[in-house]
Order: structure tokens, then sequence, then C-alpha cells
């Protein structure tokens, strides 16, 4: 699938997700191509058991029949990698909470760990639309709780949809800790999929301060999605392998700097 179709086809999911369906003519029109160009997507996205396709209608397939949107990030995986940098990028972040914040948590192997040092003794609100994030909220009665719920994803453990969105940009966030994949020579700061753009892209509109966790590991690397300018964060978390280079960047633009 090309980097074209694969946005093609993660929109058309986002429409059937919103509505009970749409023809072949509505996702024409929507996404500006040829009804030609949509039925080759939906055939393709029927063959991966994403939908189905009745009368030329197409109709959007439950999650637990659906196979894995990009099987090639796992987050169980992703866990297993740089675990002692990312754990202590966690710890920092976690030093930055004080009582009673509103604070947004993104998804990856980074939150994950994050999430997982959350204090048992500050009172904090969390949004998320993490899974594993949400399992380890469950054991902290002093936090209260917003999910912004939707179809999950199972590689990413992320849930997405429209009215999570519309969730999020009606909360008032004063602290937002975001993940990525990469961050471009260019400082784009990237992610795998484009329905990742839109609930990072919400926190970082609606947080009074973002937050960037990423190991040095990201840096210099590109991935599909921009989401964000690396000038667009106040504070950036990585480890110390981060090199010269990247750590003028960032101090240069003028946004805090930790490295652990």
């Amino acid at each position: 699938m090309t980097g074209k179709m694969a946005n093609r086809a993660d929109l058309i999911i986002k429409i059937l997700m919103a509505q009970s369906g749409a023809s072949i003519k509505e996702l024409s029109e929507h996404l500006g191509v040829s009804e030609i160009t949509i039925r080759r997507d939906l055939h393709v996205l029927e063959q991966q058991g994403r939908l189905r396709l009745i009368n030329g209608v197409a109709v959007y397939r439950a999650p637990a029949e659906t196979v894995s949107v990009y099987p090639e990030y796992d987050l169980a995986y992703e866990y297993t990698i740089f675990q002692q940098k990312k754990a202590r990028i966690a710890q920092k972040a976690v030093s930055l909470l004080e009582p009673n914040d509103v604070v947004a948590i993104d998804s990856g192997s980074t939150m994950e760990h994050f999430s997982q040092n959350l204090p048992t003794d500050m009172h904090l609100t969390v949004l998320t639309y993490s899974m594993n994030t949400l399992r380890q909220l469950s054991e902290r009665p002093n936090c209260d709780v917003i999910c912004c719920g939707g179809y999950l994803y199972p590689n990413t453990q992320m849930f997405y949809s429209s009215e999570g969105i519309s969730l999020i940009k009606r909360t008032c966030i004063n602290k937002a800790f975001i993940a990525a994949a990469g961050v471009s020579g260019k400082q784009n700061v990237t992610c795998i999929a484009p329905h990742e753009m839109d609930a990072k892209s919400a926190l970082m509109r609606n947080s009074q301060s973002n937050i960037l966790l990423a190991d040095s590991s990201k840096f210099g690397k590109i991935f599909p999605t921009a989401y964000a300018h690396l000038k667009d964060f106040n504070i950036v978390i990585s480890d110390t392998d981060l090199s010269p280079e990247w750590r003028e960047i960032i101090t240069g633009s003028g946004i805090t700097l930790y490295v652990v």
C-alpha cells in the first residue's frame, strides 16, 4: 500500500466509523479522487477485513473482525527496546507533575513507563486514549480519568474516534505528555499513522504546556505523518545519548531540555 493510498485508507475508515456507511460516490466527493480510485481502495480494505462492500456501499467492520492496521509497529515489542532510557525519561516526566494537574497522556512505549510511575499519593485528572494507560489508572483511585474511546488499534493499544477528538477539544489540559516516532532534520515531529496525528494535534492545541518524551534514537528519524514542529513543545525530555547537535537545536529554539 503506497503512502497516498494508506492516507486515503485511514480517512475512509474514519468516515465509516463516524456513520453507518458511505457510498463510493460519497467517498469520492469527500476525498476528491475518482470513483475508480475509491473502488480500488475499498476492495483492498475489504480484503484486509476492515470493511464490507454491500451493493456499492462501504460498511465499517467491528474491531473484533479486523486485522492490525499498521502491523509494522508493535507496542509490546517497542516496550522492550531501550527500556532503561525510557524508564528514566518517564521518571523525569513524572517529577514535573503537581497536585491537581489536568494531564493528557499520549500512547506509546515510553508513555507506558510514564503511566506505571504515576504517583499514588497525588490527585490528578488524567485524559488518555491508551488502553495500557487505562489499565494503570484503574489501580490509582487518586486519579480522575477521562477516556477518549473509540476503535481500538491493537498494535498501538490506542483508541480513536471523532467523538474522542471532540472530547479532547473540550478539555482544558495544563500538561500534555506526548510521544513521537521520529524527529526529522527539518525539526518536524512525526508519527506512524494519520489517526495518531489528529489525536496528538488536538492534545497540543488544548494544553498549556506540551512535553515531548523521546529517547535519543528518535532524533534524526522521519515517519509518514508530521503532527507538530519541534518549536511547538515547551519541554523535551531525552536521554544522555542525545547528540550535541540536537541538544543545541532544542535549547536554541528556546525549549527547556532535560537529559537523563
